[in-house]
């Protein structure tokens, strides 16, 4: 993954590599039902926040977005680089073929990535900021904004529930959340974390598939 993204953001070096690479990442949008989400919150105010980002794919795309139609707005991007905290994992998130052992090491290559969204945003004039750490010291950072999109893609049960503890209050009224490990059989914590969140609220979780790849979310009531 650091070659490919080596390669990619080699493109950044030219005009016309810059124009081939925001080319690219529109066509990447316009399969993404978490984009077409993205830009129905945007009819609400608020900023926009990832908690998860390993490598930065989606929020490449959501910032591009944001910039397009919103670029008042600031796009923030919560991740340690650097894996899971200690207690991140769980009981919640193993399977039969995934211990804990095999889940601590994850998305530890990393560590580059801050350079490289830094690097993508200030080419392209883009308002995106990020908070490296686990969420336990970043979370408390951004809980004073008001958000219309949150996108949660951080995998664990802990995590999820950190992040909805935090920043569900944060989210204005019709604003939407998409649940990017929600439904998914390689990390059953991340919908044990969500059912439980809303049990009893009737939220409902939907799934969108008005693009190619589609997108688990919710809505905040108005």
């Amino acid at each position: 993954q650091i070659v490919a993204d080596t390669a990619r953001d080699q493109f950044l070096d030219t005009a016309e590599g810059q124009q081939a690479y925001m080319e690219k990442l529109a066509k990447e949008c316009a399969e993404s039902s978490l984009i077409s989400l993205l830009e129905d919150a945007l009819k609400q105010p608020g900023d926009i926040v990832e908690c998860g980002v390993f490598r930065g794919a989606s929020l490449r795309r959501i910032t591009k977005t944001v910039g397009d139609i919103a670029p008042e707005r600031e796009v923030l991007g919560l991740d340690s680089f650097e894996g899971f905290p200690d207690a991140g994992i769980t009981n919640f998130d193993l399977t039969k073929n995934r211990s804990k052992d095999r889940l601590v090491g994850k998305f530890t290559n990393a560590g580059d990535v801050p350079d490289r969204l830094n690097r993508f945003a200030q080419t392209f004039g883009l308002n995106l900021s990020l908070h490296k750490g686990y969420f336990e010291n970043t979370l408390p950072d951004v809980i004073d904004r008001k958000f219309c999109f949150i996108h949660i893609d951080c995998d664990t049960y802990a995590g999820h529930k950190e992040v909805l503890e935090a920043l569900y209050s944060r989210l204005v009224p019709n604003g939407i959340i998409v649940y990017d490990d929600y439904n998914a059989k390689a990390w059953p914590g991340a919908t044990k974390a969500v059912d439980k969140f809303f049990a009893g609220t009737g939220i409902e979780i939907k799934r969108s598939n008005v693009r190619k790849q589609s997108a688990w979310y919710s809505v905040k009531p108005a």
